[in-house]
């Protein structure tokens, strides 16, 4: 009888010690399944290059002197993108609805006017330009294209003193070679503009959005 007993408690003990391994490495198998995989590193978005204005072309990638910038923007769906472009852009503008719109499912353009945005001097009179731009940016999941400005509507205003003015119609090339002798400067102070724009898209994809 007392071997008896012995033989259940042993039988009993081994049960208790088999289930409790059992528990232990069901609960191993389950975290293991459980565990978060390691995230990708976030490529941040990026341009292949910068405006540069050149004498002959007029606005062209500094880097392959193509009419196009083209940002990359891993991981952005096509609505994200026109979000964010949107938006970056519209902070640039006062009225943003009179100088934004969207062409199609996968363009934005850009038409803009800009006064005063050079002027020089001669001994008798001021004179100062203003125009029209257009920038067109197409767009695709991963990348935009933001094509070269084009800079149109150009008005030579001359100031003759006593509240007088005149005004000119000019062409591109009239404004530039006058430019380019009497205030070469100007050329930097569009090529910044521009790429200001570019700057600013860039700076709308990269800021993290989620409530």
């Amino acid at each position: 009888m007392r071997k008896t007993v012995l033989l259940l408690i042993a039988c009993l003990s081994l049960a208790i010690v088999g289930d409790a391994q059992t528990k232990r490495t069901a609960k191993s198998v389950r975290k293991a399944k459980t565990t978060t995989p390691a995230k990708e590193p976030v490529v941040p978005p990026s341009a292949n290059g910068k405006f540069k204005f050149d004498w002959t072309k007029g606005f062209v990638n500094d880097v392959d002197g193509k009419d196009f910038i083209v940002i990359s923007a891993p991981g952005k769906s096509v609505n994200d993108i026109k979000s964010s472009v949107v938006s970056a852009l519209s902070d640039m503008y006062s009225n943003p609805s009179k100088v934004i719109s969207t062409l199609g499912d996968n363009i934005i353009n850009l038409n803009a006017h800009e006064s005063n945005a050079c002027w020089y001097s001669t001994k008798d009179f001021v004179y100062d330009y203003n125009f029209n731009y257009n920038i067109k940016i197409e767009y695709k999941e991963g990348k935009i294209k933001v094509c070269s400005p084009s800079i149109s509507n150009i008005t030579e205003r001359r100031y003759a003193g006593s509240g007088i003015y005149d005004y000119f119609n000019i062409d591109l090339n009239k404004m530039y070679s006058l430019l380019h002798e009497l205030k070469p400067e100007f050329t930097k102070i569009l090529e910044d503009k521009f790429n200001n724009h570019v700057s600013k898209i860039i700076t709308g994809l990269s800021s993290n959005s989620d409530w």
